[in-house]
């Protein structure tokens, strides 16, 4: 009976921290970071701003549990898109979209934030760090795949794992947290072609 009431007590305090991060998420992408209050996470939720208090220092504290929540939800849309394709190229094409479309749904919570988002860009960067480095692994063993079976020419897998990660990575903000009309899709394809095929006849 008190294993049980104990695993019930941890079931229920993991649900509301998640409410709250969740009412944070909406708070933040309605009011920006800097007007963002506790009281308005608050008013998204049913947790007491008292309550939040229990679970988070502060509102940086629940900043960075945002941050942390929507990298582990990229991470999971990323490897389901590429867990459907057969082949190292294809998963190459199904990572790349995949991961701009889940940053253009979230593009609302980058144009909240385009005001004070330089200065956020390092509490951003440092709650992502362990997803990013499992990013950058995931696109290693595609490209390694892709090696193997004589897809890719790659003399340094690692190295350009992580140039394209970061040039993904660096487009985050100039395609989803400004106002543009521009067509992405096609602006995707190109960065797809380009890390594939290059510019230079062969």
């Amino acid at each position: 009976m008190s294993t049980f009431f104990n695993n019930e007590i941890m079931d229920n305090h993991e649900l509301t921290k998640q409410e709250i991060i969740k009412a944070a998420s909406l708070a933040f992408s309605k009011f920006g970071y800097k007007k963002t209050t506790l009281d308005d996470i608050s008013a998204f939720t049913k947790v007491s701003k008292t309550g939040i208090y229990y679970y988070f220092k502060n509102k940086e504290e629940v900043f960075q549990a945002v941050i942390k929540v929507e990298a582990e939800k990229l991470q999971n849309n990323l490897r389901e898109a590429i867990n459907q394709e057969a082949t190292p190229i294809n998963r190459l094409f199904a990572y790349v979209y995949a991961r701009m479309q889940y940053l253009e749904k979230i593009s609302n919570f980058y144009s909240a934030l385009k005001n004070d988002l330089f200065e956020q860009l390092n509490v951003i960067n440092a709650n992502r760090k362990e997803f990013d480095n499992i990013e950058i692994e995931v696109l290693s063993q595609i490209l390694k795949e892709g090696v193997d079976r004589g897809d890719f020419f790659i003399e340094d897998v690692e190295e350009i794992s992580y140039v394209i990660f970061t040039t993904l990575k660096s487009l985050e903000i100039p395609l989803f947290g400004i106002d543009n009309d521009f067509d992405k899709k096609q602006f995707i394809d190109n960065i797809i072609k380009l890390c594939l095929y290059g510019i230079i006849p062969r």
